[in-house]
């Protein structure tokens, strides 16, 4: 922090005198001998200035570890011919990636130091940091005494408070309307060092109750709405931002002369309110883009704000400042469609811009989107192209001048341009060429466009982007390609919370998204799990894994309630986080039945190949039961690690497993792993087969279970909705996903969703409200427009959507799979048979149908991809199976006699 650097070294040493002839005694008291001394300093300059003034007084050895250390005994041990030293200094350890895995490794390994480093260890420990090591590295940190501090003179900490509130207005008006973006001002994020010191040096000075004063509270608030704006709780941030505002209106008075004279000068309080006008119209526009319904409102309210700013520099007669911010006023114009208004901003960037080529690219960008609105494609090329032309330019200058001493701000500026800008030239220049009907070349510009546009940084241009691609490749007839796009954009709107209702899929894995960062996937689960309701039941199976006593565990409930969903993308993950008695979890997730050693087998094979271990099996090869059971045994013995394997739609055991001693065989197989310690089984059924369980009790000793399979101790029910959580659950996703329903919408959509016994399944759920959203239907009044049975039509529409994404003319045999992915039992309940292709081929040819080869490949890709249809890999042949019993009688509602006529009149027509 600059303002730490006032104060004189002679100053602060002897603010710490007696701490550093603690320090002193604590070296000197034990020499060639190993003992620990943990100097606790918050501030990075405090420690430096200790630590080299010790080293005039001591012959020290200093080690400062790199971030990226695992283990901190073999990075203090010292080379063999090295001298010992009289002390070794440990900076750095605030850096370190991950802190605690290193003090647990050094807690394991306490009893190796004594020996390895015979000398005293000073460990240069902040708050933060002696936190961490209180907490896992108990047994190590006895080793030394209370820590020794060094503090900084309450005055200067105010002092630099000050000067650093000063260097972030600063750094905000040299970064102009780039800097809320994540990348930007990178020295004032939370967790930066520069931002956690400023923390400290707060709780220092609240310790010895000095006033901060109202100029330096308003420069915090605006560091706090800053925060609360980055992580998009927008209401508390333009709280924060108004408060400061407010001050700094209030405040005319010129800053004091310093002594000497700051150079460049701080930002004065009118520059400061222009910020903080800049920053109430950006979190206005974020408002905007996640609030649909106050979209305009929002919209009218950041240009007033904007303006306002720009007002400001205008009348200081500062048009660089004017420059840098006025894009943030081009853009709102852009998304209000305020096309006049528009094209004078962007004709006056073009004169604030001419030695500015990124923001000047810019400005043909805006010149573009108004000549498009305009029904003037030619214009519109020619600005799209100038604005591409111009990156390209800047990018050979910057290149070209890599000795030229502004050339890193440069290239930080020509990424930001690539990062935020390219993608929207090409995708302006992609609807040019839409425009001039030649979809060939626009779908290349969209889907360039694309590879150019992360939605972490632009979530409305990578959402139009796919918008605007999707509907290029449908209306070229590539609707493989379409559907591919179509999936893109569901992932995005799930992992931004635009997505209330998940549909009738089940929750399936996805790729992160690009730019998303590692882990984003399982963010995506975790979202998608939440929206369904069932994070608490996933929470209380895992917690139940976790204990030894229970070694089964049985799900159970009606079709529908989202069974394998939680297996899928609710415990897996979570089971991949849990550690019982140390040991991590290997999930293992079994879904097949006809072969069941050898899909056991398989699982185990994938589920080790995921976590990129191995331990010999091979995945195809034939096994023994018996021999299966023992290699489960010995890798949980070799690995440290809990197995869990998990069986899901259980009951279809009992219709593939026919004979009695295929279910004995696999009875002997279970009690065999439920005997085995650290092996846990999990059966998930539909609760009108659970009865098939007792069975079991036959024949065989449950003593691990008390002879009670089927007690309430190892039983989860998984059930429907109550009504009243149906509506509370309604309320807070369509909250969330800023999709806001009409109360009476809610009460009357839970009531026609509600059974006789007042409970909500929860697929029918999902369906209902996704379809309600896709449709756009929030109130009361359009959902009782869609006829007399609004739900039903809902339903039908849900699936009618699916089919057309196959296209014109696979509709119908879309729909004829789905029907042949369908029956009614002898006891007239709907069934979901599974089929090979062979069998539904076979189906549809028995029938006369006539149909393409890659017709049937495109609409069974397309429903498995949808979510309707379930694939269930299979040795030696797939199976297809539709996802639930209950959409079995919509897919039957249109009978096969019609489809049939319909598919041979299209083959006619064609």
């Amino acid at each position: 922090m600059s303002g730490l650097q006032r104060l004189g070294t002679s100053d602060i040493v002897a603010h710490n005198r007696a701490a550093l002839a603690e320090l002193k005694r604590a070296i000197t008291l034990r020499p060639n001998r190993f003992s620990l001394v943990l100097a606790r300093c918050n501030y990075s300059r405090l420690q430096r200035l200790m630590v080299d003034h010790l080293q005039t007084y001591t012959p020290l050895v200093e080690r400062s570890l790199p971030t990226h250390v695992t283990t901190l005994l073999q990075a203090l041990t010292l080379p063999l011919d090295s001298p010992l030293p009289s002390a070794l200094m440990v900076t750095g350890l605030e850096q370190l990636e991950n802190a605690a895995a290193v003090f647990k490794a050094a807690n394991l390994g306490r009893n190796a130091f004594p020996q390895a480093l015979p000398f005293p260890v000073v460990l240069w420990v902040s708050d933060r940091t002696l936190a961490v090591l209180n907490r896992h590295a108990p047994d190590f940190k006895s080793f030394a005494a209370a820590p020794i501090p060094f503090e900084y003179p309450p005055g200067e900490l105010i002092d630099s408070l000050h000067a650093s509130a000063n260097d972030l207005f600063a750094t905000m008006l040299s970064l102009g309307d780039s800097s809320p973006h994540p990348a930007e001002a990178t020295d004032f994020q939370p967790g930066s060092t520069l931002r956690t010191e400023l923390e400290f040096a707060l709780a220092d000075i609240a310790q010895t109750h000095a006033t901060l004063g109202s100029e330096l509270k308003a420069s915090l608030d605006f560091l706090k709405g800053r925060d609360a704006f980055s992580r998009s709780d927008l209401d508390v941030a333009r709280y924060h931002f108004e408060q400061s505002l407010n001050y700094w209106q209030k405040s005319t008075r010129a800053h004091p002369p310093t002594s000497p004279p700051l150079t460049p000068p701080p930002p004065t309080p009118r520059q400061k309110q222009a910020v903080l006008l800049f920053y109430l119209g950006a979190t206005c526009r974020s408002q905007a883009i996640l609030q649909r319904v106050v979209y305009d409102r929002m919209l009218h309210k950041a240009e007033s704000y904007f303006t306002a700013c720009l007002r400001i520099f205008r009348d200081l007669g500062e048009p660089d400042l004017v420059g840098k911010f006025i894009h943030a006023l081009a853009e709102v114009q852009q998304k209000l469609g305020a096309w006049t208004a528009l094209a004078r901003t962007a004709q006056e960037g073009l004169t604030l811009h001419r030695q500015d080529p990124i923001r000047l690219a810019r400005n043909h960008g805006y010149l573009a989107e108004v000549a498009l609105a305009q029904g003037d494609a030619a214009t519109a090329k020619t600005n799209a192209e100038r604005a591409l032309n111009i990156l390209a330019i800047a990018g050979a200058v910057t290149i070209g001048s890599a000795s030229e001493p502004d050339t890193d701000s440069s290239r930080s500026a020509l990424a930001m341009a690539n990062q935020y800008q390219r993608g929207w030239y090409l995708f302006l220049l992609g609807r040019v060429y839409i425009a001039q009907v030649q979809p060939e070349a626009a779908t290349t510009l969209l889907e360039a466009a694309y590879t150019y546009t992360d939605p972490n940084t632009d979530l409305p241009l990578y959402r139009s982007i796919l918008q605007t691609l999707q509907q290029q490749y449908y209306q070229q007839k590539k609707y493989r390609a379409a559907f591919g796009v179509k999936l893109k954009q569901r992932q995005v709107d799930t992992r931004f919370k635009l997505r209330a209702f998940i549909g009738a899929s089940e929750i399936q894995p996805q790729e992160p998204l690009r730019g998303s960062g590692e882990g984003s996937s399982q963010a995506l689960l975790a979202t998608e799990i939440q929206s369904s309701g069932r994070q608490a039941d996933v929470d209380a199976l895992t917690d139940r894994l976790e204990q030894a006593r229970y070694p089964l565990v049985i799900i159970h409930g009606p079709s529908g309630v989202g069974k394998s969903s939680i297996l899928y993308a609710g415990l897996m993950p979570a089971l991949a986080k849990s550690f019982p008695e140390g040991r991590s979890t290997l999930a293992v997730l079994v879904k097949g039945y006809r072969d069941w050693p050898d899909e056991v087998n398989q699982a185990l094979a994938r589920a080790l190949q995921q976590v990129s271990e191995t331990d010999g099996i091979p995945p195809a090869a034939p096994i023994d039961p018996i021999d299966l059971s023992d290699r489960l045994k010995r890798f949980t013995e070799q690995s440290y690690r809990q197995i869990v394997l998990i069986f899901d739609q259980f009951e279809e055991f009992f219709v593939d497993a026919v004979e009695l001693t295929q279910r004995r065989d696999f009875y002997a197989f279970l009690l065999d792993c439920l005997n085995t310690p650290y092996i846990k089984v999990v059966l998930s059924l539909r609760e009108d087969y659970l009865h098939h369980l007792l069975e079991i009790e036959r024949g065989f000793d449950l003593d691990i279970l008390n002879n009670d399979i089927l007690s309430r101790e190892y039983r989860y029910y998984l059930g429907n909705f109550k009504a009243t959580d149906a509506k509370f659950l309604i309320r807070r996703l369509t909250d969330d996903a800023h999709f806001y329903l009409e109360t009476a919408l809610i009460d009357q959509l839970v009531a026609d969703l509600s059974t006789p016994i007042g409970e909500v399944r929860p697929i029918e759920l999902q369906v209902v409200g996704a379809q309600l959203q896709r449709q756009e239907i929030n109130t009361l009044a359009e959902y009782l427009d869609l006829g007399n049975s609004p739900k039903e039509t809902l339903v039908q529409n849900f699936l009618g959507t699916v089919v057309d994404d196959c296209g014109a003319e696979n509709a119908d045999l879309a729909r004829l799979v789905l029907y042949l992915l369908t029956d009614i039992d002898r006891d007239s309940r709907p069934y979901r048979p599974q089929r090979s292709r062979e069998d539904i081929e076979e189906e549809i040819k028995l029938r006369g149908a006539v149909y393409q080869a890659d017709q049937l490949d495109l609409v069974l890709d397309i429903l498995v991809g949808s979510g309707l249809v379930f694939l269930l890999p299979d040795i030696p042949i797939d199976r297809y199976q539709l996802v639930h019993d209950y959409l079995v009688s919509y897919a039957r509602r249109e009978p096969p006699a019609r489809l049939l006529s319909k598919l041979r009149r299209s083959r006619a027509l064609g």
